[in-house]
Order: C-alpha cells, then sequence, then structure tokens
C-alpha cells in the first residue's frame, strides 16, 4: 500500500500538475487540486484530519484521471493514495445502498444477466429512443442502449477463424476479455474484434470472465474487488497457456487488469501469492488495437482495402472523418495512443481535435450517480473540441467514454456519431475481398 506521509511530503508545490487537473478546470479550488489532496493525504497519515463529511466530499470530487501524475515531475501517484483512502471512506460511511446492489449484481453475472435481458425487454416502453442511446424519461440525459443478449450470452468458449491461417503468422489464438459496457450495451464492439480476428485468420476464445472491478475499486469497495480478482485469476490460469494473448478492447478494463489489480492485491492478506501469478497473466495481456498493430497484419490489410475498395461511409456518401479522443486510461496510465490511430489512419482521415487527451469527464459511477452536474461541467468543453473538428465521427477505445461523449454532444446538440475504433476496422475490412494467407 501506499506511504500516504512519504508521498504527501514528496509534493514540493511546484503547480505543474494544477492547469489539467479535471476537476480543478471545473471549480478552482486548491483544497481539491491534486496538491491539494496531498495536503489532505498528509493531514490524515500524520492524524490531523478525520474523514467528515465534508472531506468525504472533497475526496470523492476527483475523477482519478491521473493527468496529473504525468504531470508531475515525481510522477507521484495521487490516484492510487485517493483510491486508497476512498477505501477508508467506504468503511467508515458504508456504501449507497443503489451502488452496492449493483456491485452485488457485478459478483453475480447470471443475475445481472436476467437483468439486463428485462431491462431489454421494457426500455421501449421505458426510454426515448435515440441514435447512440436511451433517454431517461423528463431527463436530456442520454444513457447506453440496452440489448437484448449479451456479449458472452452469445459467443462462448473456441471461435475458430474461417479465413486460412497464414503461414507467417506468429500468433494464432487469442483470448477476449470483453468488459462490462461492451457486454450488455455495446455488444458490436467485441463482435466487430471477432470480424477482424477471423478476417486475420486467428481463433479466438472467449473464456468464463467476471467484471474487473472498475466500478467498485474507484468507489471503494476493496472487498467487492479483491473476490472478483480473484475468480478471474482463476479463469485466466485455466486457459493461459493455451493463447497467444487476451485481447481487451476497453481501456478502463484493460487498466484495471493490468495496472491496478495489483494495487488491490496488495491489500490482501495472500498477496505474496497472489501477484506472482497475476504478473504471469498480465504478460499476456493487450489493449485490442495495440496489439493488432504490432502482432497482425492488420495494417497491411487495411491499407490493401483502401486502395481497392470505397472507403467507409457513414449515413451519406461521404468520405468518414474522425477525430480521435484518447481514453485517460488508455494513454495516461498504459501509454496506448499512436496504434489506434495508426490503423484507422490507413482508411480515414483523421481530425485531431484541440486537446484529445483531456479528460472527457466519465469519472466513474460515483461522479454518474451522486455528481452529475460535475460530469456535464467536464463533458461540455470536449463536446466543443470535437464539434470544432467538423468530423463526422468521435471514436475512442473505451465504453466507458462512449457513454459520456454520447451524452455530453447530446447536451450540446453536435451530431458527431460515435464509434469504436473496432466498429470501424470491422466495417473497413468487410468492404475489402482479401486473399487467402497462404
Amino acid at each position: 500500500m501506499i506511504d500516504f506521509s512519504s508521498i504527501a511530503q514528496a509534493c514540493v508545490k511546484c503547480g505543474k500538475c494544477i492547469p489539467t487537473c479535471t476537476i480543478y478546470q471545473i471549480h478552482r479550488e486548491e483544497v481539491t487540486s491534486p496538491r491539494g489532496y496531498l495536503d489532505l493525504v498528509g493531514a490524515y497519515a500524520r492524524g490531523e484530519l478525520t474523514l467528515d463529511k465534508l472531506t468525504k466530499e472533497y475526496f470523492e470530487s476527483c475523477f482519478l484521471c491521473t493527468t496529473c501524475v504525468q504531470a508531475c515531475p515525481s510522477n507521484l501517484g495521487v490516484d492510487v493514495a485517493i483510491e486508497q483512502i476512498r477505501i477508508d471512506i467506504a468503511k467508515q460511511y458504508g456504501i449507497a445502498w443503489y451502488k452496492r446492489a449493483y456491485f452485488f449484481l457485478l459478483r453475480h453475472r447470471k443475475l445481472m444477466d436476467m437483468v439486463f435481458r428485462v431491462v431489454a425487454f421494457v426500455s421501449p416502453c421505458i426510454f426515448k429512443q435515440r441514435p447512440g442511446g436511451n433517454t431517461l424519461p423528463f431527463s436530456k440525459r442520454v444513457v447506453f442502449p440496452f440489448g437484448k443478449k449479451s456479449f458472452l450470452n452469445t459467443y462462448s468458449g473456441l471461435i475458430p477463424a474461417t479465413t486460412p491461417k497464414s503461414q507467417n503468422l506468429a500468433h494464432n489464438k487469442v483470448a477476449i476479455f470483453i468488459g462490462c459496457l461492451a457486454n450488455y450495451n455495446y455488444q458490436n464492439v467485441g463482435t466487430s474484434l471477432l470480424k477482424i480476428l477471423d478476417k486475420l485468420g486467428i481463433d479466438a476464445l472467449v473464456p468464463k470472465q467476471e467484471c474487473c472491478g472498475a466500478p467498485a475499486f474507484f468507489t471503494g469497495d476493496i472487498a467487492s474487488v479483491l473476490e472478483l480478482i480473484k475468480r478471474n485469476i482463476e479463469y485466466f490460469e485455466s486457459f493461459i497457456d493455451e493463447v497467444d494473448a487476451i485481447l481487451i478492447p476497453e481501456a478502463t478494463c484493460a487498466a484495471m487488469l493490468m495496472h491496478d489489480w495489483e494495487n488491490a492485491l496488495k491489500r490482501d492478506e495472500q498477496a505474496s501469492t497472489l501477484i506472482p501469478r497475476l504478473h504471469k497473466l498480465t504478460s499476456k495481456m493487450a489493449m485490442a488495437s495495440q496489439w493488432l498493430y504490432h502482432h497482425t497484419t492488420l495494417a497491411t490489410l487495411l491499407e490493401s482495402k483502401s486502395a481497392q475498395a470505397t472507403p467507409a461511409k457513414i449515413d451519406s456518401s461521404e468520405v468518414a472523418t474522425i477525430t480521435y479522443h484518447d481514453p485517460c486510461h488508455a494513454k495516461k496510465v498504459l501509454k496506448i495512443h499512436r496504434e489506434p490511430r495508426a490503423l484507422l489512419a490507413k482508411s480515414h482521415r483523421i481530425i485531431e481535435m484541440s486537446e484529445p487527451d483531456r479528460c472527457c469527464g466519465f469519472g466513474g459511477v460515483s461522479m454518474q450517480s451522486d455528481r452529475y452536474k460535475l460530469t456535464l461541467q467536464a463533458g461540455a468543453p470536449k463536446a466543443q473540441m470535437i464539434a470544432s473538428t467538423q468530423a463526422q465521427i468521435v471514436s475512442a477505445e473505451c465504453s466507458a467514454c462512449r457513454m459520456q461523449l454520447t451524452n455530453s454532444l447530446a447536451q450540446a446538440q453536435v451530431k458527431t456519431k460515435f464509434m469504436h475504433p473496432l466498429e470501424l476496422i470491422a466495417s473497413d475490412l468487410d468492404s475489402c475481398t482479401l486473399a487467402p494467407q497462404l
């Protein structure tokens, strides 16, 4: 676990973290700036600060975007400190009933499947249907769409590729960790990844899996997180030697598995045995676009498509233009931002917005439920940046960003459409006649 006293003392108050801090850009209060948070952390460690309701309000106002960590000359883990403080807050104050109910469903996949099937059945009667999502009754807020059948209930086990395998292909079989939003709400993300792998002649394994635990982790429910991590480790160990990689098409899930699982496990009494087991798994984990770019011929296939077929279209006869949003967990935590752009640029014209890596303002379950106004304020500038590019599509390898950006664009009445990069790539390949890879 992080040493609160050490990290607080290590901050030299240079202020480089402040200008781009997501919450500080909304309301300029020093107490909720990154160095303000570290002052509070230090006072808490010295016993000079109790976790009263005001302090709770401060620590729960952070978006955990890690922008401050990247700006800090010492790379101080402000996000990790706040995550640990939230665990103490949850123990002292408990967790709201609706969050506990949600985390309970995350721990019980079959029950979650049943709930989403019911919601999908009744949603046409309750929600106003619109492109990209649904609108809540008596509200302009756009929420995610509800599918009748989850990705994991549609696909499971080994899915052999129908395209002949290349003799020069180093990787022939990968597993997919889909993530809850792509599983229940944006199923086409996983379907698109399967299509891409099939075109490449790579077999796909859709194994049994649980939620990555991110919603509970960022809320402070460490017990739920540890339970989910341990289950997933056991599932992954059953197939890890059979696959070349575990592909994750969601930035938040990828960062959780590859970065935050270890931080969470440090709080478990079996950490000394669990963490080495985790390391064996993470050595094969990768975000989908990153792995596809570096380990397959996908870029070459897209170039071939661009040369022989009509470029992708959206709702018109015009060639689609794209602006790319960098999810915080992709660029700032995992340092992934070039690969999705490189793949998309093979078939599309990319128009960069002014601050592609500015946090979109999703912030997690607590921000979306308890501090929705803050998410609106954080999302509004992003919507304007997207609108300024006049691009037809905004893309990001993250369904949490998709949910937030779709709502932000709707609030600003910007008609730019959101598409996951894998959806765009799969569409591009569908229009391409590929020669057998012999």
